[in-house]
């Protein structure tokens, strides 16, 4: 309810303390029509707040206006609240008001005595009147201050009744939403466990085929140590072959160098006879010491 709605309720239980509060809440009527009596206009729509019951201001004023024309044709109260009290006040300054007139009436012929507690008596009622007016007027202002309060109070639920629509209304988006993500997330997962099997045996392959490596490579190590020992065996072979065959090269060397020797000895020992028998022949024959050295020179 809007701020001018407020106070025209305000005004109505202000003007109109002895109407029952629950003339001014009556109903909106069915079918979505104006609330206005003799107006048949269909409601205006409207998102949220209070539902509407006038289909303009306008209506809405000369309903509240007949309200307070015709407060005199409202039925008797009830027997108890404000409205008694007015209507109980109301009977006793009538009341007032009649021994009053009967006192002034019976003034002529009436001891001064009799008059003075009469108008006494009619004095203490007409206070008794006016205390109970007073008392009256402040239940009515507070039956006033509470029908305010129960307005705020309505208007406050009804705002929390339309913040919790919304409310709603976000929490049933949010939940769509997050309905949405589970579901998201529920194909992640099933392609994440898919992601994970494969992986899983890839993994159980990736092992099988490890150890088979593992396998040929305890093979090939067996296989290279043999290959070792066959290549140290072959080697420690060639390396004796090669070392027979230096010995046996220098022996042959040492032979013929020993041969050599023995040549140029046998060859120093030949030349050494020559000479001796050159110098016999040229000590011999001294004319023919000449050609016999040139062809001795040529032989050597």
């Amino acid at each position: 309810m809007t701020e001018a709605k407020r106070n025209e309720a305000k005004r109505n239980e202000t003007e109109l303390p002895e109407a029952p509060v629950t003339a001014t809440m009556t109903m909106a009527p069915a079918g979505g029509r104006c609330k206005r009596a003799g107006c048949a206009a269909p409601l205006p729509p409207q998102e949220s707040g209070r539902a509407r019951q006038f289909c303009s201001d306008e209506c809405r004023r000369r309903h509240y206006n007949a309200l307070r024309g015709g407060a005199a044709a409202v039925p008797p109260p009830a027997a108890d609240g404000a409205g008694a009290a007015l209507a109980r006040l109301s009977q006793l300054l009538a009341e007032a008001s009649r021994l009053t007139a009967q006192a002034a009436g019976q003034v002529a012929d009436a001891a001064p005595e009799r008059v003075a507690a009469q108008a006494a008596d009619a004095e203490a009622a007409r206070r008794r009147a006016e205390a109970r007016a007073a008392v009256a007027e402040a239940r009515a202002a507070e039956a006033a201050e509470s029908a305010s309060a129960a307005w705020e109070a309505a208007d406050a639920a009804e705002d929390a009744r339309a913040e919790a629509a919304s409310l709603a209304l976000a929490a049933g988006e949010q939940a769509r939403e997050l309905q949405a993500r589970a579901a998201g997330l529920a194909g992640q997962l099933e392609a994440a466990l898919q992601r994970a099997a494969d992986a899983e045996a890839a993994r159980d392959d990736a092992a099988r085929g490890r150890d088979t490596a593992a396998g040929a490579a305890r093979q090939a190590a067996a296989a290279l140590d043999a290959a070792r020992d066959q290549h140290a065996r072959e080697t420690a072979a060639v390396q004796a072959a090669c070392q027979d065959r230096a010995d046996a090269t220098r022996a042959l060397a040492d032979a013929a160098a020993g041969r050599a020797e023995r040549a140029e000895a046998a060859l120093d020992a030949e030349r050494a006879e020559r000479r001796t028998l050159t110098d016999r022949l040229t000590a011999a024959a001294p004319g023919r010491a000449r050609p016999q050295r040139a062809a001795a020179g040529s032989g050597t």
